[in-house]
């Protein structure tokens, strides 16, 4: 595939580039892509928030779902013992445990996607990783 295909009515970005070079990588970071980031039990726009706080970007929780979410993403990734009791209380009063395993996942994939692209001298944030805006 080259940087001008597209997988269905989405361009190649540069780290579709490189997981092209292995196609069944591409199928299935494109299938968690639409099933997990962009679509799920959990509102795309949280997934959002989160994609941009692990890039770095300030961003500002509205609510104490979206704190809880972010305080979540920093427990994940820069030091788990962040995640504690409290921690785990807020999130259960948050979401149902169906939406911390979607969450948690996606934090997950979104975090290990920006540190393996950054190896390539990608910086998809401001893709979000993969997740879409929504209006």
């Amino acid at each position: 595939m080259s940087a001008g295909d597209e997988i269905g009515a989405r361009s190649m970005s540069a780290g579709d580039e490189i997981r092209a070079r292995a196609p069944h990588v591409l199928e299935v970071y494109s299938e968690t892509r639409d099933t997990v980031l962009n679509d799920g039990l959990v509102a795309p726009e949280l997934k959002v928030l989160c994609a941009r706080y692990l890039a770095g970007e300030h961003v500002t929780a509205v609510d104490e779902r979206q704190r809880a979410a972010l305080d979540w993403a920093d427990a994940i990734a820069w030091d788990s013992e962040r995640a504690d009791d409290g921690l785990w209380r807020r999130l259960h009063a948050a979401f149902t445990e169906p939406e911390l395993v979607e969450l948690g996942y996606g934090i997950a994939i979104m975090l290990g996607q920006q540190h393996w692209l950054a190896t390539f001298g990608i910086s998809e944030h401001g893709e979000n990783c993969g997740v879409r805006e929504h209006a």
